[in-house]
C-alpha cells in the first residue's frame, strides 16, 4: 500500500480510545494534549496507528498504579511531533542506547511484566524513520521516560 495523507490527531483518537481502559484499570492519570488544526503526514495509516499504540501501551504497561502517562502532539516548522511520557520505572543512561535494538528488554521491565518481545521500540524506529522522521527517549531511571517521535508535514 502506497502512504496517504494522514491526519496523527484522528489516529490518536482512535487509539486513546482503546487505552484509557487500560490506563484506568490500573488507576493511571492519563491525559492527551493536541494543539489543533495540525497538518497531515504521509504515511500508511495502520503505521501511525502502531506508533501510537507501541508507545502508550508502553507507558501504561511500565507506570505503576497511581502514576500518570500524558501524550501530546504538536507541531515545529518542519515536522508533527508526538511525544508520550510517564512516571513508570524508568532507564539508566547504559540502557538508553539499546532500548530501540530488536528484542531488547531492560530487566527491570522484565521484572515488571513478563509479556513482551523487545520489539515494539524497534519497530517504533523502523516506522518513524522509513517516512524520513526520527525517535528519542529521555530517560531516569525510577522517574519515567519520555519517548518522541517526528514525522515530516506532507507537502
Amino acid at each position: 500500500k502506497e502512504p496517504e495523507l494522514v491526519d496523527v490527531a484522528d489516529v490518536l483518537n482512535s487509539v486513546t480510545d482503546l487505552m484509557l481502559a487500560r490506563a484506568e484499570e490500573k488507576d493511571l492519570l492519563f491525559s492527551v494534549d493536541m494543539e489543533p488544526n495540525l497538518p497531515p503526514v504521509r504515511a500508511r495509516p495502520e503505521h501511525i496507528k502502531q506508533l501510537w499504540t507501541n508507545l502508550i501501551s508502553n507507558a501504561i504497561k511500565y507506570t505503576e498504579p497511581g502514576g500518570i502517562v500524558v501524550v501530546s502532539l504538536s507541531q515545529n516548522p518542519k515536522y508533527v511531533v508526538g511525544v508520550v511520557r510517564d512516571t513508570g520505572i524508568g532507564m539508566a543512561p547504559e540502557q538508553l542506547a539499546h532500548v530501540f535494538e530488536e528484542f531488547y528488554r531492560t530487566e527491570e521491565a522484565k521484572a515488571l511484566e513478563r509479556q513482551g518481545t523487545g520489539l515494539g521500540l524497534s519497530i517504533v524506529k523502523r516506522i518513524a524513520e522509513s517516512y524520513g522522521g526520527r525517535v528519542w527517549v529521555e530517560s531516569e531511571k525510577g522517574k519515567g521516560s519520555k519517548f518522541g517521535f517526528a514525522l515530516p508535514k506532507a507537502a
